[in-house]
């Protein structure tokens, strides 16, 4: 299901803790001005989805090709986070991945700290092919993990 400004707005709203907090969004006006992806209505059409439980926005997903690459990127709502969702929600994102790009490989990038998405990655076929440090949106650098789809889940 495409992504709605409406819900690319409440996606500006969730608040992670901790050290996943790095993935909390600016508002909505600061997304906008940036010209973040996520405030721009034909790459919202064309590589994001929304997924929706109980009427419910739990996760969004990215598709995007780059190159010979199709990559993926998700975000749990954080309420959702730890409870089993990532697992079935990449598998639905990898299947897309397959019907729309068949000829392409699948890949993801990661930060390196973050364990219960390392972990679950794996668990639905990626394998570390890679580890670099990148800069972020923000102007600061972190260490990454490049990934690649290798087989079923």
């Amino acid at each position: 299901m495409e992504l709605s400004e409406e819900q690319a707005k409440e996606i500006c709203n969730w608040r992670y803790e901790g050290e996943y907090s790095i993935y909390n969004f600016s508002d909505w006006e600061t997304v906008v001005k940036n010209r973040w992806e996520l405030s721009i209505e034909e790459k919202r059409k064309s590589e994001f989805v929304s997924i929706v439980l109980n009427s419910k926005l739990i996760s969004y997903g990215r598709i995007s090709l780059k190159d010979d690459k199709v990559y993926i990127g998700i975000g749990l709502k954080p309420c959702c986070c730890g409870k089993g969702y990532g697992k079935d929600i990449m598998k639905l994102l990898i299947e897309e991945c397959k019907r729309k790009f068949p000829n392409n490989r699948i890949a993801l990038e990661v930060r390196s700290f973050n364990k219960r998405a390392i972990n679950c990655y794996i668990n639905v076929g990626f394998k570390i092919k890679d580890k670099y440090i990148k800069k972020t949106f923000d102007d600061s650098e972190d260490e990454f993990y490049y990934m690649e789809y290798i087989g079923q889940y």
